[in-house]
């Protein structure tokens, strides 16, 4: 029986939404989307990959998937030993114009060529370099393990515009604000404020992948002041809201069959 490849590429276009639920692969996982958002949970967190970004699910890590709107991209399977330099974890990977210079060349490789597969491993090696080198900017919401807190912080992720503040949320899950505000900490790395901020960022960014109004995410998302929620995305992330999804990653259109 022949050796399974160490590297295997999908190339994939879906017209709905889809909902994966929680799997785990043996190989490490790279995937990007050229339109529509994803979003990727562990018990320890949640990932939003708008389009343009590298996303990445390292072997044998429990996670699910959903997608929100039509998509398109890409996914990578690469053997585990290839996989050393990148995080243990789920991760979400701000693009380089080489990154998106080796994707396209390696999306288009022609498979009938003797030379295919050298070639392939070579473009997935220096995108692995790339990747595990690269500056990391969270696009990630770390969950709390605690239930009560873990009850709270759904609440709060789906709906981050919700007003309560840590008192009156203290009181509903019959916790002391002092060790509610100690407790959440410990287990997320993040102050409650830190962490409200970062989920309703992340609920943003995927507000805005959807094609939804500046005015409008600022206000779904709990903001009175337009100009206060383009002002704190932009200290964040390095960009307006306007010009977060400028920078795409050039993919190809058509479904093509596994590689």
């Amino acid at each position: 029986m022949a050796a399974e490849a160490p590297v295997r590429l999908w190339i994939t276009a879906y017209e709905a939404p889809r909902v994966t639920g929680y799997h785990a692969h043996e190989t490490g996982q790279l995937f990007a989307l050229r339109e529509g958002l994803q979003v990727i949970e562990t018990l320890s967190g949640r990932w939003v990959q708008p389009p343009g970004w590298i996303g990445w699910i390292a072997p044998r890590c429990a996670h699910a998937a959903q997608s929100f709107g039509a998509t398109a991209g890409w996914s990578l399977h690469i053997d585990p030993t290839m996989a050393a330099g990148l995080p243990g974890g789920p991760h979400v990977f701000a693009t380089t114009p080489l990154m998106q210079a080796v994707v396209d060349r390696l999306t288009s490789l022609d498979a009938s060529s003797s030379a295919f597969e050298e070639r392939r491993a070579r473009l997935v090696a220096v995108l692995l370099d790339e990747l595990a080198a690269s500056a990391r900017p969270s696009l990630h919401l770390p969950m709390p393990q605690d239930k009560r807190l873990a009850a709270m912080a759904t609440a709060l992720a789906n709906d981050p515009a919700m007003p309560d503040t840590i008192d009156q949320w203290a009181g509903r899950i019959g916790m002391a604000r002092r060790t509610l505000t100690r407790r959440f900490a410990v287990e997320t790395g993040l102050s409650f404020a830190q962490w409200r901020q970062q989920s309703r960022l992340l609920k943003a960014v995927e507000l805005l992948s959807l094609g939804e109004a500046v005015t409008t995410v600022a206000l779904t998302i709990g903001y009175s002041s337009v100009s206060a929620f383009i002002e704190t995305f932009r200290k964040n992330f390095g960009c307006t809201p306007a010009r977060f999804f400028e920078e795409g990653m050039a993919l190809p259109q058509a479904k093509k069959k596994p590689a």
